[in-house]
C-alpha cells in the first residue's frame, strides 16, 4: 500500500503538470500513454491463451493515424480551415492501412488469420480514438487550449476508485462480477458513483459552463463507464491469464491498468459535454 500510494502521487503530479504545463506537453503524454499502452496490449494478445500474432507495425501506424487525425483537424481547421481535399486525403491514408493488414495476412497464412486481425484493430480502437478525444475535450473549437476541463475528467476518474475503495472496503458484501474481479462490489460501485457525482460542485465551480445537475450527472456516468473500463481491462488480462498489463508503475501494474476507466469514458464525456450545449 505504501508502494502503491507513493507511486499514485507522483504520478498524478506528473499527469497533471503535464497537462497543465502547455498543449504540447499535454500531446506527448498522450502519445506516450499510446505507445506504451499499445505496447502492453500487444503483450496480453501474444499470450498462449489468446494466440493472436498481430502486425505491430501496422497496428502501431494505424493508430497513430486515427489518432492524428484528432490533432490534425481542429488544428488546422482553427488555422486556416478544411478543405475537402484533407479529409480525402486523411480517410484514405486510413483505408489503405486497413487494406494493408488485410492483405498482409493473406500473404503469412498465418492459422491465427482473424486473431491477428482482431488484434491489429483492438490498438487503435481501444486506444487511439479515446485518447484523441481527450484531445477534443481539451483543444475547443476555438483554438484555445482548457486543461481544466480534461483535468476535472480524470479527478472524475478518480474520485469514482476512491470512492469505490473506501465504499466497498467498509461496506462492500454484494460482489459486482465476481468471475472478472473478485474485489468490486455493488456497494462500492455506488459509492463510486455518489462520490463522482459530489466532484460535479466542484467541476461547476471551476469550471461552470453547464447547469450543477449535469456536472453531477456527468460525474455519475464516468462512473459507470469508467467501472465498465475496468472490467474490460480484466476480463482481457484474466483471458490472458496475467495478473498486471506492465509494471511501469509499482504497485499499480501498467498504463492499460492506470487508464483502463479512462478508455471507455473519453467519448462519452466528450458526448455529454456537447450534448449540454442544447440543455
Amino acid at each position: 500500500m505504501r508502494t502503491r500510494i507513493i507511486t499514485g502521487i507522483l504520478f498524478g503530479i506528473a499527469l497533471i503538470g503535464g497537462i497543465l504545463f502547455s498543449q504540447y506537453t499535454f500531446v506527448v503524454l498522450l502519445l506516450a500513454i499510446l505507445f506504451i499502452g499499445q505496447r502492453e496490449l500487444f503483450q496480453l494478445l501474444v499470450t498462449p491463451a489468446i494466440d493472436a500474432k498481430p502486425s505491430r507495425f501496422l497496428s502501431t501506424l494505424l493508430s497513430l493515424t486515427v489518432f492524428g487525425g484528432f490533432i490534425f483537424f481542429p488544428v488546422l481547421d482553427n488555422a486556416i480551415g478544411i478543405s475537402p481535399l484533407n479529409y480525402y486525403l486523411y480517410f484514405s491514408s486510413i483505408i489503405l492501412l486497413i487494406s494493408a493488414l488485410m492483405v498482409y495476412e493473406l500473404f503469412r497464412a498465418s492459422a491465427t488469420a482473424i486473431q491477428n486481425i482482431a488484434a491489429a484493430f483492438l490498438g487503435p480502437v481501444y486506444l487511439a480514438i479515446p485518447l484523441g478525444f481527450l484531445v477534443l475535450i481539451a483543444i475547443y473549437p476555438d483554438g484555445g487550449f482548457h486543461p481544466w476541463t480534461v483535468l476535472f475528467f480524470f479527478f472524475f476518474m478518480w474520485s469514482s476508485d476512491t470512492g469505490a475503495y473506501f465504499t466497498g472496503r467498509f461496506f462492500g458484501k454484494t460482489k459486482l462480477l465476481e468471475r472478472l474481479s473478485p474485489k468490486k462490489t455493488i456497494e462500492g460501485f455506488f459509492g463510486g458513483m455518489i462520490v463522482a457525482a459530489l466532484m460535479g460542485i466542484a467541476a461547476w465551480s471551476v469550471l461552470g459552463m453547464i447547469p450543477l445537475w449535469t456536472w453531477m450527472l456527468i460525474g455519475a456516468l464516468m462512473a459507470f463507464t469508467g467501472t465498465a473500463g475496468d472490467l474490460f481491462e480484466s476480463m482481457l488480462k484474466r483471458q490472458a491469464g496475467i495478473k498486471d498489463s506492465g509494471n511501469l508503475l509499482p504497485g499499480h501494474g501498467g498504463v492499460l491498468d492506470r487508464f483502463d476507466s479512462t478508455f471507455l469514458s473519453a467519448p462519452l464525456f466528450w458526448l455529454l459535454l456537447k450534448l449540454s450545449d442544447f440543455i
